[in-house]
């Protein structure tokens, strides 16, 4: 496995029709992810707002502070999953916060 958990991206195909399919393959695994991911986030988004809702108090229990710690890291992996794509089958890049976005 590669980065973010995808398969590595080490494409060995020199035939640039069959490297364009398996770009494309590797950009619909990551698409096909980032909905699961998604799904999965407003799941628990939604099970905690009832969690709360259901509370007569205004204090977070133990469970709801899980909830919103995996809330908090499923929302970031989605964010980073999101901020890159596979092209030309090099690994996929996460931009560097250090250097300006344009030369």
């Amino acid at each position: 496995m590669g980065r973010m958990g995808y398969p590595s991206n080490d494409i060995p195909s020199t035939d640039p029709v069959l490297r364009e399919k398996q770009v494309r393959a590797l950009n619909e695994q990551r698409q096909k992810q980032l909905v699961s991911d998604t799904e999965k986030l407003l799941e628990l988004a939604r099970e905690l707002n009832a969690s709360i809702g259901a509370s007569p108090d205004a204090s977070v229990t133990a469970d709801q502070l899980r909830t919103i710690e995996r809330i908090e890291r499923l929302a970031r992996s989605v964010k980073d999953k999101m901020s890159f794509s596979i092209v030309d089958g090099l690994p996929p890049q996460v931009p560097d916060a250090t250097r300006p976005p344009f030369p």
